[in-house]
């Protein structure tokens, strides 16, 4: 659940993670759902190439990411044992997809109601059952967001063989950096 990559790496970590990606992808495409980096975002409307993009950019920019910080500072690093352990990590995504899917409705409204006044007006517009519904399904994508990371952290460690603070660092550096990296690319197309 939190290491499965002592069991599993390289192409057959890649090939099952690819697998769960595709229909985590697809049930967030009819859940108005992206998944990118380590972002979940609600979309009025989605096509299914941008859905697969999204996600696609937010894995080959941690896999690059953490490929080059393995050439710096880990010896006799795969390639494959990074992508294959990454793909693999993120298959937390998977259950929050559903999750997601059977609220879509309620969070498509609420987003449409919060993009259609300006700041100053959301407190007028936004009711106590909808800061309800919002800190319930805080409640429930906080740990999946944390498990992701866990094993994201832990497809790193194995696929290294780093350890310590100076493992826990070069982590935090590769989650801070692909986010950016896919943030930046996503405004430049979008």
């Amino acid at each position: 659940m939190y290491n499965p990559f002592e069991k599993v790496a390289g192409w057959k970590a890649f090939g099952i993670g690819l697998i769960i990606l595709c229909i985590t992808t697809v049930i967030g495409y009819f859940g108005n759902m992206v998944f990118y980096g380590i972002s979940i975002k609600t979309v009025s409307s989605v096509t299914w190439g941008s859905a697969f993009f999204l996600q696609a950019l937010g894995l080959v920019a941690i896999v690059i990411v953490m490929w080059i910080t393995a050439l710096l500072f880990a010896k006799h690093t795969r390639f494959q044992d990074i992508l294959g352990t990454v793909t693999l990590a993120k298959y937390p995504l998977l259950p929050a997809a559903i999750v997601l899917l059977l609220f879509s409705s309620r969070m498509t409204e609420l987003t449409q109601k919060i993009m259609s006044v300006n700041i100053y007006e959301i407190m007028n517009v936004i009711t106590i059952s909808d800061y309800v519904f919002l800190l319930l399904f805080s409640i429930i994508l906080l740990p999946i967001l944390v498990w992701e990371i866990v094993l994201l952290f832990n497809a790193f460690r194995v696929s290294t063989n780093l350890k310590g603070v100076k493992c826990v660092l070069l982590f935090i550096a590769i989650l801070f950096i692909s986010e950016i990296i896919t943030n930046v690319v996503i405004s430049i197309i979008y």
